[in-house]
């Protein structure tokens, strides 16, 4: 074994370590939060799709536009776009010389002739180059297009994760373990504001790779829970289950129960933000996992929470704050919506459902009624950074 070896195993060993302490640490943590009330308060690059069954079609615009919603049908038959051609976004030099990993998640339209238009960064983590490079490599990919009744359609509401990856680069340098443990050790001590500042230095080295990734994105959830910082925390979980790689491909980062952990949590952090749909997505993600009864029926309660209140005659309410990108993501448990208490400037809302899309600009105090034909519904509100506004999912009636 060389020295190059001996020193990445020594690493992995020692952040082996500080996993079973986390994992034990989150389990308590988890369990005293749900005992103390939650229920009340409310070079090889991988690229894999996840095709939607529906059309986009925008032949029955003008129908859907003038009946109402009740009288509006899903009667078409329908063949699903089919790939022909998916291009590897090229990985930046750069991102390679300095061993720098990550990932990119996109959404987009494939349109009549089977080509990809209209594709969003949702999020990312890792080289800023990376966006770039997902963005050029998915407006390249060609589909066979969606077929509805005999002619072609556009296809609405994809979605794709491309992963990052330098083959056989696994565990954590010495220099990593040094400044992480550092971090770790402030944050033990007490002193959360000096770990986050060490945290943040920390997140902008350019040399991170998948597995530190995945360590930092998990300090920073813990930090951001200690400061109370649900957004944050949230944000920072569903970072790291994006990291953490999968256990089918042999090269996930933590093991399963310590993502049954931040599943449940983001759970709990979802239902508590109004974020009802994706708290529904992680609950069957959950469910899916082997030998995680017990934090599924732990959090059973939850859900049933969330379901009642989807079917309430309650207008449900999300605090939204607009990040630095200037966009903002929301997938709708309902089919009527509105925007409240602006404070700053909102341009335009696009929805983009299962089977339609549409953009407007945004007018405070009016109520959108999506069509229940068009299926799930995701809304992209674009505006200046820090624009603080409320999204409103109206009640029936």
């Amino acid at each position: 074994m060389n020295k190059a070896t001996r020193n990445r195993a020594t690493s992995k060993n020692t952040l082996n370590a500080h996993s079973q302490l986390n994992e034990h640490t989150a389990k308590k943590k988890t369990l005293a939060l749900v005992l103390a009330g939650l229920l009340t308060s409310f070079i090889t690059i991988d690229a894999v799709a996840q095709e939607l069954s529906i059309p986009c079609d925008e032949a029955e615009e003008k129908a859907l536009a003038e009946a109402k919603g009740d009288e509006v049908e899903r009667i078409s038959a329908f063949t699903p776009a089919t790939p022909l051609k998916r291009v590897d976004p090229r990985y930046p030099t750069l991102a390679v010389r300095k061993g720098r990993e990550g990932w990119v998640r996109l959404s987009y339209v494939i349109d009549e002739e089977g080509r990809v238009k209209d594709p969003v960064v949702e999020d990312f983590f890792g080289s800023p180059s990376f966006k770039r490079s997902a963005l050029s490599a998915v407006k390249k990919w060609q589909y066979n297009p969606a077929i509805k009744d005999g002619e072609p359609t556009q296809q609405c509401h994809q979605a794709v994760q491309m992963d990052f990856s330098i083959s056989g680069k696994t565990g954590a340098t010495r220099k990593f373990i040094k400044a992480y443990k550092n971090v770790d050790e402030m944050f033990k001590a007490g002193d959360v504001e000096a770990a986050d500042e060490a945290l943040k230095e920390l997140l902008s080295w350019d040399s991170l790779n998948r597995y530190e990734n995945a360590w930092l994105l998990s300090l920073e959830s813990q930090i951001a829970s200690t400061q109370n910082d649900i957004d944050r925390e949230a944000r920072s979980l569903t970072r790291l289950l994006a990291s953490n790689g999968q256990k089918r491909f042999n090269n996930a980062v933590f093991d399963g129960d310590y993502v049954a952990y931040a599943l449940q949590r983001k759970i709990l952090l979802d239902a508590q933000r109004g974020y009802y749909a994706e708290a529904l997505k992680s609950y069957s993600k959950l469910q899916e996992m082997e030998e995680q009864q017990a934090r599924v029926d732990e959090i059973a309660a939850i859900i049933k929470k969330v379901e009642t209140s989807i079917a309430s005659e309650n207008n449900l309410k999300v605090p939204v704050s607009i990040g630095d990108n200037g966009r903002w993501f929301h997938t709708l448990v309902r089919n009527k919506f509105a925007f409240n208490n602006i404070q700053g400037e909102l341009d335009t809302v696009e929805v983009r459902c299962d089977s339609h899309r549409e953009k407007f600009t945004v007018a405070e105090a009016h109520v959108w009624h999506i069509p229940q034909s068009w299926g799930q519904c995701q809304v992209m509100v674009k505006g200046d950074s820090e624009t603080k506004f409320d999204l409103v999912e109206v009640a029936k009636g």
